[in-house]
C-alpha cells in the first residue's frame, strides 16, 4: 500500500461530513481533506482560496498569450502599429 499526499492540516471522514454537521464550513480559514477509507477524495477550500486559485490560473493563460505574442513579434510574424492615447 502507498502513501498519499495531504495537502492540509485538517481533515473530516465523509460519514461525518455526510451527517450534515458543516458548522465548520462557516470558519473554513484552511484546506480540509476530505476522507474515505482513509484515502483523500476531496478537499474543501474557502472562496477566498478558489477566488485565488481562479486569477492565478487566469494571469497564467494571459501570461502564455503575452509571450506567444512576444515571440511572434520577434519572429516578425507580427506587426506592431503606433496609436496615440489621445486617439483611443
Amino acid at each position: 500500500m502507498s502513501l498519499q499526499a495531504i495537502y492540509a492540516h485538517k481533515t473530516i471522514g465523509i460519514t461525518d461530513f455526510k451527517r450534515g454537521d458543516t458548522r465548520f464550513i462557516d470558519d473554513l480559514s484552511e484546506p480540509i481533506a476530505v476522507l474515505k477509507r482513509d484515502s483523500v477524495k476531496a478537499y474543501l477550500i474557502s472562496e477566498k482560496l478558489m477566488a485565488y486559485f481562479m486569477d492565478m490560473l487566469e494571469d497564467r493563460e494571459l501570461t502564455k498569450i503575452a509571450n506567444q505574442r512576444l515571440k511572434e513579434l520577434d519572429e516578425g510574424t507580427t506587426q506592431t502599429i503606433s496609436v496615440s492615447i489621445d486617439d483611443l
